[in-house]
């Protein structure tokens, strides 16, 4: 009788177990958890709020500003992590600075000490990162106290990874009840793979990258095996849906189709998600903030923008999982009421003060106590500005390739290369587009600083010549002039003439006498037609293959031999195929120089002593006759009698702060 009884509470006694473990279970999967992730992206150096190029102070960006928002968010909510997504440490002046002094072994880069006290969780490399060359980076990510990471980059010759490609955080966050829990949170870093394109002399046999695709879904499996609850992509890459072809420089779209992805920060291409601009794309919910139902965020550029990701996260039997999320932005400064929404932090702005102070003395300099010369350096005899250089030719363009035309004939002189005549394109750097109303160069009559120099060449480029065929020349312009819209004659509304999708830095101008004279010896002249469509996309791809927008194409007056060879000054960036010119490759290269173009710029002035910025009008735009208002954003400063160049006027202001002109034909 008593094994009978024994052997019918055995199954009394399981039952109870497994009700216990069932609740237990059941109380688990009940638990729920929110966190908050903020995320900078292209900060360029602007630690500070404070314009570096004009010599202002603004309320319009600033780490400093970004900073008092983290804080003010951290201060009502325990669950926050802080990512920085890449391009932080070139820019403006404080990195031309900054990389110009060497760091002491085991001194941390000011750069680092800073993001280490804001308490950053993790950071991926962006392109922008690789600018001055391996032993400088490397010496500053050795200051971090958070990983820094990107997974497609790896070493040259065995493949293996350069950089740390994923971490797992581990952080005790408070959950719905007010319960402490653990929470494993994996982070991968990606980035655009052209890097290697790029700055190609500095990481050429170094390093070569991967696929930011592949790369991520190769390892966001592995980190999902690796305990991790929620997997986070910092992915220095912009958004597009374009079918994948592998390689793309802008890759974020497609990381929201990979399986066990929770998040996605983006960034690179300097444009802002959730936004109008990304509303007709696949996938896209620009209210909730998220591509294929992933939270993502694209922070504006500069330190202008936070990003801000919630995630609400729900406890299993196999961890915890997210049960939604969304994407947001916080702006550092709002337009539309033109008034600041943060005020800088203090302690920050206290910490980075002696670095500020160096960096106004270095700026302020004349041009002439850099690069030799004079002291008293170089200046100008009227206001040099960049507010219509887009639409029409422009001195703050033509200066540099007088610059680079000047040194081209120097160091070509006695080499194979010396009969080649030479050219040069240059792009005008800062014309307004994604980075503002405030983005374009305007220097004042009188001296000249080198704070003017970085305003007119705002990237570390070094020299580069190539060699091309008229044929090619005229390509390279083709390319270019994909900067404007097709216009109609017809149409009677409104018309754009630029097209806001192919970013201002694409848009070679190319010039041939190199001292101003139109009608010199090796003048090249041209003109574009707006009313024919554009041959190239502005990654490089022909989308029209039978258009021509370059007309009347002339070298010493007589129209170009697509035969005859030229000597094109460039950089190292278009010479490696940024921007994917015709032409654009290290197979042209004639001459590789180890000097940097503003360098070269300085040099010039230097020996010039004084500028009339006065362009040579070498090309034109072809307008449409009898159409409707043919119209361009710029600043609304440009809207002087100074300023305004005969045949446009101001219209209208627009609600982001930029102005309205019209073109006449």
């Amino acid at each position: 009788m008593r094994s009978q009884c024994q052997k019918a509470k055995f199954p009394v006694r399981f039952a109870f177990t497994l009700l216990l473990l069932l609740s237990a279970l059941a109380a688990l999967s009940g638990q729920t958890m929110d966190i908050t992730i903020l995320a900078t992206s292209d900060v360029h150096n602007n630690y500070m709020d404070y314009d570096y190029f004009t010599d202002t102070p603004t309320e319009q960006t600033g780490l400093v500003r970004i900073a008092t928002a983290i804080k003010e968010i951290r201060a009502r909510d325990p669950n926050v992590l802080l990512f920085d997504n890449g391009d932080l440490i070139q820019g403006n002046p404080v990195g031309e600075y900054l990389a110009a002094l060497p760091l002491e072994e085991g001194e941390p880069s000011p750069i680092m000490e800073l993001f280490n006290i804001m308490k950053y969780d993790a950071m991926v490399l962006g392109n922008h990162e690789f600018n001055f060359g391996l032993p400088y980076l490397d010496a500053v990510i050795r200051g971090a106290n958070f990983p820094v990471l990107g997974a497609n980059v790896v070493t040259y010759f065995t493949g293996a990874p350069y950089y740390r490609p994923y971490n797992i955080l581990v952080r005790n966050f408070t959950d719905r009840d007010g319960n402490l829990q653990s929470l494993k949170i994996g982070v991968l870093g990606v980035l655009t793979p052209q890097i290697v394109t790029w700055d190609g002399a500095l990481l050429k046999g170094k390093v070569r990258t991967l696929d930011g695709y592949d790369a991520a879904r190769r390892y966001v499996p592995e980190i999902k095996a690796a305990g991790a609850d929620i997997v986070v992509i910092l992915a220095h890459t912009g958004i597009q849906d374009y079918p994948r072809k592998g390689g793309e420089e802008n890759f974020g779209h497609f990381l929201t189709e990979i399986p066990g992805v929770d998040v996605v920060i983006t960034g690179h291409a300097h444009e802002k998600f959730p936004g109008r601009a990304f509303e007709r794309m696949r996938g896209v919910d620009t209210a909730k903030g998220t591509i294929n139902g992933i939270p993502v965020v694209m922070p504006g550029s500069f330190a202008d923008t936070l990003g801000l990701v919630r995630l609400a996260l729900r406890r299993t039997s196999e961890g915890w999982e997210r049960i939604d999320g969304s994407g947001s932005l916080l702006p550092v400064y709002d337009s539309a009421a033109r008034k600041a929404n943060y005020a800088a932090d203090p302690e920050l702005r206290s910490l980075l003060n002696p670095l500020h102070e160096a960096v106004l003395e270095y700026i302020r300099a004349p041009v002439g106590a850099s690069g030799g010369g004079d002291a008293a350096g170089g200046r100008l005899t009227a206001a040099l500005t960049s507010f219509f250089a887009v639409i029409r030719d422009d001195y703050s363009v033509q200066i540099i390739n007088e610059a680079q035309i000047h040194y081209a004939r120097q160091v070509l002189a006695s080499g194979p290369y010396a009969k080649l005549p030479i050219l040069s394109a240059a792009a005008p750097f800062k014309a307004g587009g994604r980075q503002g109303p405030r983005y374009y160069t305007n220097v004042p009559a009188g001296p000249l600083a080198i704070k003017n120099i970085a305003d007119l060449y705002v990237y570390p480029n070094t020299v580069v010549i190539l060699k091309l065929s008229g044929a090619g020349i005229k390509e390279w312009l083709e390319h270019s002039a994909g900067q404007f819209n097709q216009l109609d004659g017809g149409n009677q509304g409104e018309q754009y003439i630029q097209n806001d999708d192919f970013p201002t830095y694409l848009y070679d101008v190319i010039d041939g006498s190199g001292n101003g004279d139109p009608g010199g010896e090796g003048a090249l002249t041209y003109k574009i037609d707006t009313t024919q469509p554009a041959k190239y996309n502005r990654d490089g791809s022909i989308q029209n293959p039978g258009a021509e927008r370059i007309k009347e194409l002339r070298y010493n007056g007589a129209p170009i031999d697509p035969a005859q060879e030229f000597a094109l000054v460039t950089n190292n960036y278009r010479a490696y195929g940024g921007g994917n010119f015709p032409g654009g490759s290290p197979g042209n290269i004639i001459l590789e120089s180890p000097d940097e173009s503003r360098q070269v710029i300085l040099r010039y002035i230097n020996e010039k002593r004084e500028l009339s910025p006065r362009p040579n009008n070498n090309w034109e735009l072809i307008l449409p006759q009898g159409s409707g208002p043919l119209l361009f954003l710029s600043s609304p400063e440009a809207n002087t009698p100074d300023s305004l160049p005969a045949g446009i006027s101001f219209v209208r202001a627009t609600d982001t702060g930029f102005a309205v002109y019209q073109v006449q034909p």
